[in-house]
Order: C-alpha cells, then sequence, then structure tokens
C-alpha cells in the first residue's frame, strides 16, 4: 500500500517530536539550574497538531484499505 504525502509527513513529524520529547528535551531540562521554570508549551502547540494529524492519516489510510 502506497502511503499518501500526508501521511509520510505525519510519520516524519511524529518521530521528530518523539526525539525532541525523548532525547533533546531532558538533555536540555538537566542544563537547567534549579530555580528556571519549565514551560511545557510544546505540548500545548504540537501534541494537539500531531493528533489531528493522526485522526486524519488514519482515515486516510482505513478509505483506501477500504477501496
Amino acid at each position: 500500500m502506497k502511503l499518501t504525502i500526508f501521511q509520510i509527513f505525519t510519520i516524519v513529524s511524529l518521530i521528530a517530536f518523539l526525539i525532541y520529547e525523548f532525547w533533546y528535551l531532558p538533555k536540555w531540562m538537566a542544563a537547567l539550574s534549579a530555580n528556571d521554570p519549565v514551560i511545557r508549551t510544546d505540548i500545548i502547540l504540537f501534541v494537539p497538531i500531531l493528533v489531528i494529524f493522526i485522526i486524519i492519516s488514519l482515515v486516510q489510510f482505513f478509505r483506501k484499505k477500504k477501496s
């Protein structure tokens, strides 16, 4: 089954976010001093967009699989 460009973009975005979340972010937070606040705006901004992209990609996948 051939993936659409949107599905490929969703997969790449998801992988990039996971790398950011589990590799880059812990290193950055460890470099901060104890008094620095950490405000996670990435959760508010990127996670809802990724969820919408994942839903659209799943709908595309199942519609294409059905036909």
